[in-house]
């Protein structure tokens, strides 16, 4: 299975990596979670591998815990795939910073090797969602997918 299944970074005239660009393609996908304070699930598109979370209005110690979820958590329930549990426990895969931005490659969930016609995020068996929720208060959550 390959491992570079992500976009690559953008390169310069002298051939070498730009840091802390965004992806030279246009998004596949993007959506805005307005008050994200209970868990959500966004279902990927069957093409992303690489996602892009900005969370606005929340302060800057406040921000939003995601978590990867896999086919078989979406199909059982959404309340088996809670972010942060009512008991106040947390479940969470990484956090994105209120007023920040962070990029992340989507990880492999299983290994299919079905070599059908489908999508490269479900033929390379990555997760094929993602729960956010706000840590503490309101906050919007933005997300692009490459």
């Amino acid at each position: 299975m390959s491992r570079n299944y992500s976009p690559p970074l953008p390169r310069g005239k002298d051939d070498g990596d730009k840091q802390n660009y965004g992806p030279p393609i246009i998004a596949l996908a993007s959506t805005h979670k307005e008050n994200a304070s209970v868990s959500s699930i966004l279902l990927l598109t069957h093409d992303t591998t690489e996602i892009e979370v900005t969370v606005i209005g929340a302060a800057s110690f406040l921000g939003v815990a995601g978590k990867w979820i896999s086919q078989a958590n979406i199909n059982a329930s959404v309340a088996a795939t809670s972010v942060i549990t009512a008991a106040g426990s947390a479940n969470f895969d990484f956090t994105v910073p209120g007023g920040g931005t962070r990029r992340l490659v989507v990880p492999i969930s299983t290994n299919p090797q079905t070599g059908s016609v489908q999508g490269v995020n479900r033929e390379l068996g990555l997760y094929p969602a993602v729960a956010f929720k706000t840590t503490a208060g309101n906050a919007s959550v933005l997300t692009a997918e490459f």
